[in-house]
């Protein structure tokens, strides 16, 4: 059985597809003084990268008027999709501070019945995130629908350089 920061890591895999797929990764380096808050780790700002992103992608994009509104349709569900992972990822880190048991504690019925417990918490928590990528998808295909021929392959070219940034950022998250 996989040990549990292996799990937090693949979680963490997980949720960054999600961010990358809405927005989450600037194409840019931050300023000097975010610089070393990677993904992932405590106290990262999803929504001003996330802004920073879409400012990017947008300049790159060079809309025509016509396409303003679809934008401001989905980049708005992508700056609300980044609040909502900063509050999932603040009530995570408080309900593992305010876990009363170690793992190890406790009858072995004790212990199986926290381990169901986690694991229908976990996959509720799959549920929704199935829920939110879907929609981020019907989103991200309104809008894509708007793009003409070279803005679709701008938009296929920026978020294909997001993820394989991502990938290798969560490769350094999984240490030596």
């Amino acid at each position: 059985m996989k040990n549990p920061l292996s799990i937090t890591r693949y979680a963490l895999l997980a949720t960054g597809a999600l961010l990358t797929s809405l927005g989450a990764f600037a194409a840019e380096p931050q300023a000097p003084s975010q610089q070393s808050m990677a993904p992932g780790e405590r106290n990262f700002d999803w929504f001003s990268h996330t802004q920073q992103t879409l400012a990017e992608l947008k300049g790159k994009l060079n809309l025509a008027s016509g396409q303003t509104a679809a934008w401001d349709t989905w980049s708005s569900g992508v700056l609300s999709d980044a609040k909502g992972q900063m509050a999932r990822m603040k009530d995570r880190e408080q309900r593992l501070a305010d876990m009363t048991h170690p793992w190890s504690q406790g009858t072995t019925p004790e212990r199986m019945e926290r381990g169901i417990e986690r694991l229908r918490a976990e996959i509720k928590r799959m549920q929704e995130h199935l829920t939110q990528l879907e929609a981020a998808q019907s989103r991200t295909k309104a809008f894509y629908d708007q793009l003409d021929t070279n803005q679709k392959t701008i938009f296929d070219l920026f978020w294909q350089e997001v993820q394989m940034r991502m990938a290798g950022e969560m490769e350094g998250m999984r240490g030596p």
